[in-house]
């Protein structure tokens, strides 16, 4: 408890030396234990692990932190919605290999994040067990963003040893762009059906598929937050594309030209005169929301829906 008081203070201290806002926070939380307790939910609302864009990821933060801190009785006191969002601009998430670096210069130690662990070392700085900044410095650091940590006392000599939380899990794909809207009749790349939108998502997102509808589900909002297809128009809606659902009533069969249905004629449905459907799900473009799934779309019928792209 006495570490993690340490680190809240310090990334107060840290807050303080700002100008404006920051500095009124220190007097409305002393303590640190409001700021602590918005970004501990923050965490939990917007992963840091799974973040694969920075602006969107302090985006998400932000949003966490003027909830927090609005109604008539906030958790959050306002000037303290800078102090969160700092903390989560001063980190590596949504950076790929970025590290937090402490460096020791003559005015004590400063923590700056590096590209990766080689150009903190060529720095002669430390690399820390976290992902902010507020949290890193002295290393291995100690707060909302490290890693857990056992702390050893032997023979007067106390070891601070980072403990490896990491569990070996399957995670399905998560968002990395997505192609323009269409109908349920894709024809992307001049290829009919599912085929031609793979291809698609695979020419502009190297290594990419159509996301299937669970993917959609388990992406982070934070990486949904803002998304805008690849005509830089901004996507409120996805086709839901589901393996598992039926083909002629959820997933555009061409139940005319093809009977039975099968996977290979998936999304290839252009008019309105059989059983085939399509489902969708609309997409919160501010938030990232993911809402619930919408089935019996006709798929020839406007307004189109957009394809993800995920890896």
């Amino acid at each position: 408890m006495r570490s993690m008081t340490v680190a809240v203070v310090s990334a107060l201290l840290l807050l303080a030396r700002a100008p404006g806002a920051f500095a009124n926070c220190t007097k409305d939380d002393p303590t640190g234990a409001k700021v602590l307790a918005a970004r501990q939910q923050a965490s939990s609302t917007c992963s840091c692990a799974t973040a694969t864009n920075h602006g969107a990821y302090v985006k998400c933060v932000a949003g966490v932190a003027n909830t927090l801190s609005s109604g008539t009785n906030p958790s959050l006191p306002k000037s303290c919605k800078g102090a969160v969002k700092k903390c989560a601009s001063h980190s590596t998430c949504g950076k790929p290999g970025a590290v937090t670096c402490c460096l020791t210069t003559t005015k004590g130690t400063t923590c700056k994040i590096k590209k990766d662990t080689a150009h903190c070392t060529a720095k002669q700085g430390t690399v820390g067990t976290c992902t902010s900044c507020c949290d890193a410095c002295p290393a291995p650091g100690n707060g909302p963003s490290c890693s857990s940590v056992t702390t050893t006392t032997t023979g007067g000599t106390t070891t601070t040893t980072p403990v490896n939380t990491t569990t070996t899990t399957t995670v399905p794909g998560v968002v990395v762009g997505s192609l323009p809207a269409t109908a349920g009749r894709f024809n992307y790349n001049l290829t009919l059906g599912l085929a031609g939108a793979e291809d698609a998502c695979n020419m502009n997102f190297a290594g990419s598929h159509a996301c299937t509808l669970s993917e959609l589900q388990n992406t982070p909002a934070s990486a949904l937050m803002g998304l805008k297809d690849t005509s830089n128009m901004t996507v409120t809606s996805f086709w839901a594309i589901d393996p598992a659902a039926d083909p002629v009533t959820a997933q555009c069969c061409d139940d005319v030209n093809f009977n039975p249905c099968t996977s290979a004629n998936n999304w290839e449905y252009g008019t309105a005169h059989t059983l085939s459907r399509g489902q969708k799900v609309a997409l919160v473009n501010a938030t990232g929301a993911i809402g619930p799934l919408v089935t019996g779309v006709q798929c020839n019928f406007a307004p189109n829906n957009w394809v993800g792209c995920c890896k």
